[in-house]
């Protein structure tokens, strides 16, 4: 009897005690799933690649791109995934440095995140594997790298601030400016966030003195953190003042908001109805440890002010979900909200709640059993827009550098818009597709003194329009049209000009074995 109770205490504790190297062994295996593929694709993904190699070239000294990009001389955030790109342009193909960046995110996301658990509360490490699926969220497959890689300095910060709270020297507050000033240059959100859970936090901590006391503590500490703010916040006025921001009411309705939160929607990527199931038990197991802690008794008695202040941010990002508009801003609003929202309740819960062992074996073991079931059902997905990746990438061998590209997206997956800047990932390229260019908060944009492009003397097609200088006299002929995706799709009617002028001006210069991609040369004597 006494051999069956410790050989299942053993066996208990074994998981316990070995939950660092199962950690870190799941780190290895979330690596090991960017290298399954060439690239790893996503709708943004390519658009940064492009633009972190034009970054390279311009650095270089390229002087034909020189005439059509300039660096934007407002101190925009969504630096960071560009800066480390561009640096590992100058020595390496594009695919292997967004491998490295992938690397250095996944291990960064869940180092700092367990770090900060250690400091928020030690008894709740095993829950560190809750950061896992979020690591691989909905926005990080749409390429929005800057705000996945946020979090990251958000975790650091936090973790510098809690930790050392008491014994902030002047030293420490510099390292916080620095942290501050990192994370504005990732993200504005998530930068808006930490300020706001530093603040409070400030607010919670002196809560308890007299109310003399309380102004005297509180207004110090709110000084020197403002002082420590001051770069970043200066940057940040800046950027809102020269920025404008499209305004757009889109927005879901509250009983679809609702779903999200229960479908734990920032975590489905490619099939609501076959990932949804899964996604769903990560909120179950959330309120389960709220639950069974509660019940359990294990809830911390008394609520430090750590806990209270990630409870005031997690409620004000719920607030904010569901009342600014998905179009607000830079767009898809209710998504960078959602994962916001996830990202701090997971922290609440993990500060505020305790658990008996075996509890904490479960809830992990589910957690990371739900993990790898997601993460394998992406693989497929990946797996066949890796190959369109591919074949584009490959196409760019065929063209010249640094000649005007137009591409044509006949793809019938909605995450391949920018796919074409697949082209440039390597190559100094004047791609006429390029998002980056056509919003106002990426490092590069468009020389307002560049040459406008035209295709056969048109600036823009029936069905297809590109960003001709109108302010210019200055004219190039577009080089090359580069066509991929459904090619049957040119039979209709409305891509009928574009036809004519394939039949007259172009001729076929390469096309790849799976027909995906089709690239049209303009003709010598139009040349």
């Amino acid at each position: 009897m006494n051999s069956r109770i410790n050989t299942k205490s053993f066996e208990t504790d074994f998981f316990i005690r070995n939950q660092k190297h199962i950690f870190f062994s799941i780190i290895l295996l979330n690596i090991s799933l960017v290298f399954l593929t060439k690239f790893y694709p996503s709708m943004d993904g390519p658009a940064h690649l492009y633009n972190s190699n034009l970054i390279a070239n311009l650095i270089a000294g390229n002087e034909t791109l020189n005439i059509f990009f300039e660096f934007n001389q407002v101190p925009v955030p969504n630096w960071i995934s560009h800066f480390f790109l561009s640096i590992f342009n100058l020595f390496l193909p594009a695919w292997i440095a967004e491998k490295l960046l992938l690397t250095t995110y996944i291990s960064g996301m869940s180092i700092s995140f367990r770090t900060l658990i250690e400091t928020l509360n030690n008894k709740n490490i095993v829950l560190s594997v809750l950061i896992f699926p979020f690591i691989f969220s909905f926005l990080f497959h749409l390429g929005f790298y800057n705000y996945s890689i946020s979090f990251i300095f958000l975790f650091t910060t936090l973790n510098l601030w809690f930790r050392d709270y008491q014994s902030l020297s002047k030293t420490k507050y510099t390292i916080l400016a620095l942290l501050l000033l990192v994370c504005f240059f990732s993200n504005i959100l998530t930068y808006a966030f930490l300020g706001i859970t530093l603040g409070v936090s400030i607010l919670m901590k002196e809560s308890s003195s007299k109310l003399h006391t309380f102004l005297n503590q509180a207004g110090k500490r709110l000084f020197k953190l403002f002082f420590a703010s001051l770069p970043s916040l200066l940057l940040a006025i800046v950027f809102f003042v020269k920025i404008p921001f499209p305004s757009s009411t889109q927005h879901y309705y509250l009983s679809e908001l609702f779903k999200w939160i229960n479908d734990v929607r920032c975590l489905i990527v490619y099939s609501y109805n076959g990932e949804e199931i899964f996604s769903e038990q990560i909120f179950h197991i959330i309120l389960a440890i709220i639950i069974v802690s509660i019940v359990s008794k294990k809830k911390e008695k008394k609520t430090n002010f750590m806990s209270k202040s990630l409870l005031i941010v997690t409620i004000l990002a719920l607030i904010l979900f569901f009342i600014i508009p998905n179009g607000f801003g830079a767009g898809m609003m209710s998504d960078r909200f959602c994962l916001m929202f996830y990202i701090l309740f997971v922290l609440f819960v993990i500060t505020k709640y305790s658990l008996p062992s075996k509890s904490l074996k479960f809830f992990s073991i589910a957690i990371i059993v739900i993990h790898l079931i997601l993460v394998g059902k992406h693989i497929p997905t990946l797996r066949n827009m890796d190959k369109h990746a591919t074949t584009i990438h490959e196409t760019a061998k065929h063209i010249e550098e640094n000649k005007i590209v137009l591409p044509i997206n006949l793809s019938d997956n909605w995450l391949e818009p920018h796919f074409s800047n697949y082209l440039g990932a390597d190559k100094p390229l004047i791609i006429l597709e390029n998002y980056e260019l056509s919003v106002h908060w990426f490092p590069l944009k468009w020389n307002k003194n560049r040459p406008s492009c035209l295709l056969d003397g048109k600036e823009s097609l029936s069905n297809k329009h590109w960003h001709p200088n109108t302010k210019t006299n200055e004219v190039k002929e577009i080089d090359y049209l580069f066509i991929y995706g459904n090619i049957k799709k040119l039979d209709q009617e409305e891509w009928s000009d574009l036809n004519e002028i394939l039949d007259n001006k172009f001729k076929l210069k390469y096309k790849s074995e799976n027909n995906y991609a089709y690239l049209y040369e303009r003709n010598f004597q139009n040349k």
